[in-house]
């Protein structure tokens, strides 16, 4: 199977508005507040005009807005654009890691970012033969049932043994099944060790050959969620995705097939 690789980047116009030193000036004054198209001319040696080329370059991107009053146009700061683009700088040394973090009162939040295209990570949560080699446990273990979901309402079913012999099962039901972008299953332990069930989210999204999986659980309860955050979930997760990441790398590089 062939993976295509996207190569859309929602940074690009960001980027781009913020290489320009004035434009970066013009952004530090307004994140001290509002200010007109004089006001913000001041301090260079330019014209209005040049002035307002750079203030539609920003609003072009996103970044600043015109105030609502008509008469001045005082412009103001956008500053969600500039956040994304401090993240992304924040973060993307370490993007191979897992990301695991809390929200709302009953959700845990999980991402890790994959050099693969978001096809076949997605294929290597949904074809067998794939999720064997990496969903198996803690080393040593093994993935013994192994039945996925592949549409809306399609139940699944996992059961993992371990080197000692001991088994864990789960069980759900898809909710949502949107190849390659998006998995939504409810998911219950045949020996709940927290109480009541939880929702799964899986989301894809791909730029330029790199896929960010996201993956959000939401328990039924405060209670459930602050069991979970006890036990060793997140080393467990870290390390079947370290495994998947190796797995299709393998497949990229030919020395696993993609079956």
């Amino acid at each position: 199977m062939s993976y295509r690789i996207a190569t859309e980047d929602p940074l690009n116009t960001t980027f781009a508005a913020l290489a320009d030193a004035t434009r970066r000036a013009i952004l530090e004054r307004l994140a001290l507040g509002e200010a007109t198209v004089s006001q913000l001319a001041a301090p260079f040696n330019l014209s209005q005009p040049t002035i307002s080329k750079h203030l539609k370059v920003l609003e072009n991107a996103g970044l600043i807005e015109a105030g609502r009053d008509a008469q001045r146009r005082p412009r103001r700061l956008v500053p969600r654009p500039v956040d994304e683009a401090a993240a992304w700088l924040k973060g993307y040394r370490n993007r191979g890691t897992l990301q695991f973090g809390i929200a709302g009162d009953r959700e845990i939040v999980m991402k890790r970012v994959f050099a693969a295209p978001r096809a076949l990570v997605f294929d290597a949560f949904t074809l067998p033969a794939l999720v064997k080699r990496w969903f198996h446990g803690p080393p040593g273990g093994t993935l013994v049932v192994c039945e996925v979901a592949l549409k809306a309402g399609d139940s699944f079913r996992y059961v993992w043994r371990s080197e000692d012999g001991s088994e864990i099962g789960m069980r759900g039901v898809c909710l949502e099944f949107a190849r390659p972008e998006r998995i939504v299953a409810t998911e219950q332990f045949d020996v709940p060790w927290y109480p009541g069930g939880a929702v799964g989210t899986i989301l894809l999204t791909e730029q330029h050959g790199l896929t960010t999986l996201t993956q959000t659980i939401r328990y039924e309860s405060a209670e459930a969620r602050a069991i979970v955050l006890m036990t060793q979930m997140e080393h467990g997760v870290a390390l079947g995705y370290d495994r998947l990441a190796k797995l299709v790398e393998d497949i990229q590089s030919g020395e696993v097939e993609a079956e």
